[in-house]
C-alpha cells in the first residue's frame, strides 16, 4: 500500500489530499502494529507462566472453596521485560532511520518517541525494577523462591537504556533534524545519568540493608554530581551545564536542611556537612581558576 501510494501516476488525482495522509498513516500503522505484536507475545508468555505457577494450598471441601497461590513476581517481570523491549524497539527504529532510511520526518518522530520512552523508563521503569528488588529481599509468599535474576534484570534494562541514549546522540549528530538539539540533549543526558545513578545508589543501599537510603547517600552523590557538571561546563565552555550544576547544588542544600537533617545522627550530619563544604570549596576554586574562560566567552558573544 505504501509503495502504490508513492508511485507516480499520469492521470490526475481526484483526492490530492489523500496521498500525504496515506504517506504518514501507513508507515505509522506498520510501526505501531509491529511494536504491539511482539509486546502481546511477551505479555502472553508471562501470563502463561503466572497461570502455571498456581499452587492449591487448601483443597476444596464441603464448606470452603480451594485456596490457590500464584507467583506474582511473574507480573513484575512481565512489566520489566515490556520496558526493556520498548527501549530496544525505539533504539532499533532510530538506528534503522540513521543508517538506512535517512528520513528527516521520521527523525522528528524518532526524537519524540525516544524522549517519551526515556521519561517513562525513568519514572515507571526504574520503580518497577525496585519492586523486583523488594520481591527478592522480602518475598510475599513462602511457596515460591525468588531468584537473583530479579536484581540482574536491572542491569539488562540499563544496558538497553544506554543504547537508546546513544541513538539519541547519533540522531542529533546525523543532520536529519533541522534544528540544533545539542543543548536539549545535554539536559536529557545529564538528567538521565543523575536519575539512573541515584536509583542505583538506592538499590545498593537497599541491598546492604542500609537505613535512610534516600538521605545521606543521595545528598553526597548530588553534591559530587554538581561538581562533575561544573567541571564539564568549564571544560566544554557550556554555560547551561554550569547553571544546571548550581541549581542541583541548591536543590541538594534545600533537601539537606528540610529533609535529611532531622533523621540523621550527629556523625552522619558531620559527614554530610563536611563533604558538601569540601565540594563547595572545590567549586569555588575551579571558578576562580578558570573564570577568565567564562569572561572571554561572554565578551566574545557580546
Amino acid at each position: 500500500m505504501f509503495r502504490i501510494n508513492r508511485k507516480e501516476n499520469d492521470a490526475p488525482a481526484e483526492w490530492i489530499w489523500m496521498r500525504p495522509v496515506l504517506g504518514y498513516s501507513i508507515p505509522a500503522i506498520l510501526v505501531f502494529v509491529t511494536y504491539i505484536a511482539f509486546r502481546i507475545e511477551i505479555s502472553k508468555y508471562f501470563n502463561n507462566l503466572f497461570e502455571l505457577s498456581k499452587i492449591t494450598v487448601n483443597p476444596k471441601t464441603k464448606f470452603y472453596d480451594p485456596l490457590n497461590e500464584y507467583n506474582y513476581n511473574f507480573k513484575d517481570l512481565k512489566t520489566a521485560w515490556t520496558y526493556i523491549y520498548t527501549l530496544f524497539f525505539a533504539s532499533a527504529l532510530s538506528y534503522l532511520n540513521i543508517k538506512k532510511l535517512k528520513n528527516g520526518e521520521l527523525a522528528v518522530a524518532n526524537l519524540i518517541i525516544n524522549i517519551f520512552v526515556i521519561i517513562i523508563f525513568l519514572t515507571f521503569g526504574l520503580y518497577n525494577l525496585s519492586e523486583l528488588r523488594d520481591n527478592y529481599l522480602l518475598p510475599e509468599s513462602k511457596y515460591f523462591t525468588i531468584g537473583i535474576f530479579n536484581i540482574g534484570i536491572r542491569y539488562i534494562a540499563i544496558v538497553f537504556f544506554t543504547f537508546l541514549m546513544v541513538q539519541c546522540y547519533q540522531l542529533q549528530r546525523s543532520g536529519l533534524l533541522k534544528k540544533d538539539f545539542r543543548t536539549m540533549f545535554d539536559y536529557l543526558l545529564y538528567i538521565s545519568l543523575l536519575w539512573v545513578i541515584s536509583s542505583e545508589l538506592i538499590n545498593i543501599l537497599e541491598l546492604s540493608h542500609s537505613e535512610a537510603s534516600y538521605k545521606l547517600g543521595l545528598s553526597i552523590l548530588w553534591g559530587i554530581f554538581s561538581l562533575f557538571l561544573i567541571s564539564m561546563g568549564l571544560a566544554k565552555n557550556k554555560k547551561h551545564l554550569r547553571i544546571g550544576a548550581m541549581a542541583l547544588f541548591g536543590i541538594t542544600l534545600i533537601k539537606l536542611f528540610f529533609y535529611d537533617i532531622y533523621a540523621l545522627s550527629t556523625i552522619a550530619k558531620t559527614i554530610v556537612f563536611v563533604s558538601l563544604g569540601v565540594l563547595l570549596l572545590i567549586i569555588s576554586f575551579l571558578y576562580n581558576k578558570y573564570k577568565h574562560l567564562i569572561i572571554d566567552d561572554v565578551e566574545a558573544k557580546n
